[in-house]
């Protein structure tokens, strides 16, 4: 099952005005169904800044996953947006919107967000969270407009899994019935941590955002990356997320485009989880996640 996707055609906005209008309208705009924390966010100045980052949120979580970064990131002087990923954010946190989830909805609005926020900075970074880490990896490999993506545990595919694997279980979990599966299988839909996270996710979800990791990481082996510039941060504890595979997508970059990534790891020792952004989860490390990450959006460069 190939996946081809192409971006929806629009006209992108003319300057400052007509993209933060726009982004009222197309981004900040949310349905009736949804929670307060699971509205986008738009954080702008009065004009354009030297930086602008759209924040892309992790599976199952909502724009409420990135707001104090985003709030961080914006006190600092820089112009942020943080959308909401189809299928998200719904006030029953039990919704089966999930069963429907493609990696092309997730492109879809991800596209969107980026082609809006280009005017906003003179700089634009991506910042893409988990699957939407797998949505940045897209970025880095297909949108030249985009100055810096940021892959943060991507979920290219999950931890341990062969590399071989990745591209018949991607089908099979298309192809098969949907399900959900509990986050936490003991306590289920008393789920410890953020609020505002669905407590289950979709088999669909998972299949979707391996397919599009499947596609990206051969990409990647023939063509070199189309943005500027990349930075990969995983977490040596993070027990979703396949780093093995993530190092592979590094290395074709790097092997096409040489000195176009920076790569940091959380150590073992820091017990960084796969989501050390939300400080809602209950082993969050923010405190040590915070003042390194933001450093690397600033400035591109991983601590030595």
């Amino acid at each position: 099952m190939p996946f081809s996707y192409a971006a929806p055609k629009f006209s992108p906005p003319t300057g400052y005005a007509d993209a933060k209008a726009q982004i009222e309208t197309r981004i900040a705009k949310a349905p009736q169904t949804l929670s307060e924390a699971g509205r986008p966010r738009v954080f702008l100045h009065d004009a354009p800044t030297e930086h602008v980052f759209v924040l892309l949120h992790g599976l199952t979580n909502s724009p409420e996953q990135f707001d104090k970064l985003g709030r961080i990131l914006f006190e600092r002087g820089h112009n942020v947006v943080i959308p909401r990923t189809p299928g998200h954010g719904d006030a029953d946190l039990m919704t089966d919107a999930l069963s429907v989830f493609t990696a092309k909805a997730m492109l879809d609005y991800a596209n969107l967000a980026i082609t809006l926020s280009r005017p906003l900075g003179r700089h634009l970074t991506v910042v893409g969270l988990s699957i939407n880490g797998t949505t940045a990896a897209w970025v880095a490999q297909n949108r030249s407009d985009v100055d810096r993506a940021v892959l943060l545990a991507p979920f290219l595919s999950p931890r341990g899994l062969p590399r071989w694997a990745n591209r018949p279980l991607s089908q099979l979990l298309i192809r098969m019935p949907n399900f959900f599966l509990w986050w936490d299988p003991v306590h289920k839909d008393q789920l410890s941590g953020s609020s505002h996270a669905y407590p289950r996710f979709s088999t669909r979800s998972i299949g979707e955002t391996m397919r599009l990791g499947v596609e990206v990481s051969g990409e990647a082996e023939t063509s070199p990356p189309a943005c500027g510039s990349i930075l990969v941060v995983t977490s040596a504890s993070d027990i979703a997320a396949n780093n093995v595979v993530t190092a592979r997508l590094a290395s074709h970059w790097m092997r096409l485009r040489p000195g176009v990534v920076q790569s940091y790891e959380f150590p073992a020792s820091e017990k960084v989880p796969h989501d050390f952004i939300d400080p809602g989860q209950s082993d969050q490390r923010v405190d040590i996640v915070y003042p390194r990450l933001i450093e690397m959006l600033e400035t591109g460069k991983a601590p030595i």
